[in-house]
């Protein structure tokens, strides 16, 4: 697997919004992630946050480009970056076992056909068939 589809946190940065008018009622912190990951990386991305955030009533992340955010509360930050992290560790392993399994897929398949080509030559070589006698 290529290192830019591996995603690691590299910190975490609380959103300074003191003074801002309309702001949700949990402070927002944001992890800054290693790359802006693929698209796909976030498809294995969000099945893992919703079902953390089914575990975590309250808890809501988003990836922007390279950042990860989410709402916590102060007292609950390491708790809630420990999960966040243990999200996108285990993101990557579903990302990496899929395509282990797609490269195996291809594989098989380029055998096949380079099976397929050496049955093909071996007929070649004999054709046309002899005919029976008519």
């Amino acid at each position: 697997m290529a290192s830019r589809d591996w995603i690691e946190i590299e910190s975490f940065e609380a959103v300074d919004d003191i003074g801002v008018f309309d702001r949700p009622d949990i402070p927002r912190v944001e992890a800054i992630l290693s790359g802006a990951p693929e698209r796909e990386w976030q498809q294995f991305f969000a099945v893992r946050a919703r079902a953390l955030e089914q575990n975590q009533p309250g808890l809501r992340m988003e990836i922007l480009a390279d950042r990860l955010g989410f709402h916590t509360r102060a007292s609950h930050i390491e708790e809630t970056c420990r999960l966040v992290n243990d999200a996108v560790q285990g993101t990557n392993h579903d990302y990496a076992a899929q395509k282990a399994a797609e490269e195996r897929r291809i594989a098989d398949r380029d055998a096949e056909v380079r099976e397929l080509m050496s049955r093909v030559k071996e007929i070649n070589s004999d054709w046309p068939p002899e005919r029976g006698a008519e």
